[in-house]
């Protein structure tokens, strides 16, 4: 059965836990934590609801925070946010900051939404790639000044099984 949820969890605990290129400048100071959370409608409109488990058609958003908890501004800062396989899709326009830029593989990045080209009865055709095939997300941040924190979100809907962070 899918683990979508725990494994997005994992690899964040993963990725706050080791200096990387995110926070190359201060190296061990920037401090990661994501929450999910479901999109749930309601009367007034769209309400979060903190989730660890996800049911096939649901929204969830994720919600995930750099806190530069060092004496001097971090530079360079770089967010990233796995988009799990497996039934997770990042659903467009719903990235903040708005310039986001995705990846297939982790490795190659470009703005949203990606573009990739094609053969098509022997001619060469630039079209869309779908953003369920997105794999990673990718904010430049920039400067973060030491004590402040910056937020980067995105929602991306389960297609598939029904996902738990507790299940094994």
């Amino acid at each position: 059965m899918n683990r979508i949820l725990f494994v997005l969890f994992v690899f964040l605990a993963q990725l706050a836990g080791m200096p990387s290129a995110a926070a190359a400048a201060a190296a061990g100071d920037i401090d990661v934590t994501m929450q999910a959370f479901k999109v749930v409608a309601t009367a007034r409109g769209t309400e979060l609801q903190k989730t660890d488990a996800a049911q096939p058609g649901e929204t969830i958003e994720y919600q995930v925070a750099y806190r530069n908890r060092g004496k001097t501004a971090a530079r360079n800062v770089v967010a990233v946010l796995p988009v799990p396989e497996g039934g997770m899709a990042y659903l467009p326009d719903s990235a903040t900051p708005a310039a986001v830029e995705a990846s297939l593989d982790g490795k190659v990045y470009a703005p949203v939404p990606l573009q990739r080209t094609v053969v098509r009865a022997g001619r060469s055709v630039t079209e869309p790639v779908p953003p369920a095939e997105y794999r990673f997300l990718r904010w430049n941040l920039g400067e973060l000044p030491a004590g402040q924190t910056s937020t980067v979100k995105s929602r991306m809907r389960l297609n598939g099984a029904t996902v738990s962070k507790n299940e094994a």
